[in-house]
């Protein structure tokens, strides 16, 4: 199963990323930390979709094509998504359509084998996997480590909003979004010893109180 990226870890394969000059490949990792888009919904992703006339958009909406059941059967249960764009992404999409010359109607993440097509899945995760290992990231990792990053990083901003963050991630259900998080060992024992500050001893008095109630 994979795993979320901590803040060290993301800005490690970004700037491994951009280091060697793979901007295309940093923006894909950035996106998904920041969006939390499934790794099918970015590459679904036109020019269009992120910038009108030259200007980044302030949000982004993924059709409800594009998104998981949204051509299926029950496709009208699902509704398309919108996400407000930070400033920092904002930048960052600014820059690399400055960089290169895209067409009206081409994706965001164009595939460089010709024609107007994305980058496939299979080479998304291995863009991913080879740019976490080159920074030292080496345990868990796969395209769902972006969405996952994303998660538990909006659950620690919103104070630990189990429903907050399931509305903004898009789930169903908050038991799913609960199944994405990950809690560190340490953090779990460190709240069993709190029990020492929490839970001090009655006097004697009281417990004798107690038990002559309960009798």
């Amino acid at each position: 199963m994979s795993r979320p990226f901590s803040t060290l870890e993301q800005e490690a394969i970004l700037s491994r990323l951009r280091s060697t000059g793979r901007e295309r490949d940093a923006l894909l990792v950035e996106m998904g930390c920041y969006l939390g888009f499934r790794i099918s919904e970015l590459l679904s992703l036109r020019v269009d979709d992120v910038a009108e006339a030259g200007v980044v958009r302030a949000e982004i909406v993924v059709a409800r094509r594009n998104l998981k059941g949204g051509k299926g059967k029950r496709c009208h249960a699902v509704r398309s998504r919108r996400i407000v764009v930070p400033e920092r992404l904002q930048q960052s999409l600014r820059d690399y359509l400055q960089r290169a010359a895209f067409l009206a109607g081409s994706y965001l993440f164009q595939s460089r084998e010709g024609g107007n097509r994305p980058i496939s899945r299979s080479q998304a995760h291995r863009i991913i996997v080879d740019a976490a290992s080159a920074a030292g990231v080496n345990e868990r990792i796969a395209t769902h480590s972006l969405r996952k990053t994303f998660v538990q990083r909006i659950f620690i901003l919103s104070g630990h909003d189990l429903i907050k963050t399931q509305r903004i991630v898009g789930h169903s259900s908050p038991l799913t979004t609960a199944r994405y998080l990950e809690t560190d060992q340490a953090e779990l024992d460190a709240l069993v010893r709190a029990q020492d500050g929490a839970l001090a001893p009655l006097p004697f008095s009281a417990l004798r109180s107690a038990d002559h109630h309960t009798a």
